[in-house]
């Protein structure tokens, strides 16, 4: 589903081949939205409750599409609403019956915001639990990564990663004081 920022929750144009695109062959979100007078966050958790409702059909469609590609990789692609893992147990529980019926091994890769999260220290911080929120919800080993480094190096005037990496030079080796016990 879309970002919804330009008033269409449906993104139509996905930038890669899909086998089963449950928003265009299962259920519609705006279509939720209209019918339920639900908003965007109402809609996504009914459309996911709905999805884990009739989730053997989908899966069923799932196999069917999957014989011409035996070898295929699955990408389950969720919108960014935090509220699917950090308030509802439905993703989790769809992700457990597919690894059980499917013999699946699922990861989870989050991407976060870098020019929310890297432009702020309590933002990194408030990703970094929610990332692992999710990864403790979703019972999955997560890879969290950062998205739109090029938009921050262009917006903020950074040429790498050195802001996150550089090293105050108070915080020099010479000035701290170690234990002598833990070497």
């Amino acid at each position: 589903e879309g970002d919804g920022a330009d008033g269409d929750n449906t993104n139509t144009q996905l930038p890669y081949e899909t086998i089963l695109d449950v928003c265009q062959d299962v259920i519609s979100l705006d279509a939720v939205m209209t019918e339920l007078q639900l908003g965007p966050n109402g809609g996504l958790i009914y459309c996911m409750e709905y999805i884990e409702h009739h989730l053997g059909q989908v899966m069923k469609s799932l196999k069917e599409r999957l014989k011409s590609s035996p070898n295929a990789y699955l990408l389950f692609d969720l919108p960014g609403q935090i509220e699917l893992t950090a308030h509802s147990s439905v993703v989790s529980r769809i992700a457990q019956r597919l690894v059980r019926e499917f013999d699946l091994r699922l990861v989870c890769v989050q991407l976060v915001d870098a020019a929310i999260c890297l432009t702020d220290v309590s933002k990194f911080i408030g990703a970094a639990l929610v990332c692992t929120s999710s990864m403790m919800r979703l019972e999955l080993p997560c890879v969290n990564l950062l998205s739109k480094m090029d938009l921050l190096q262009s917006s903020v005037g950074f040429s790498s990663l050195e802001m996150s990496t550089k090293q105050n030079d108070s915080d020099d080796e010479s000035d701290c004081e170690y234990d002598d016990e833990f070497g």
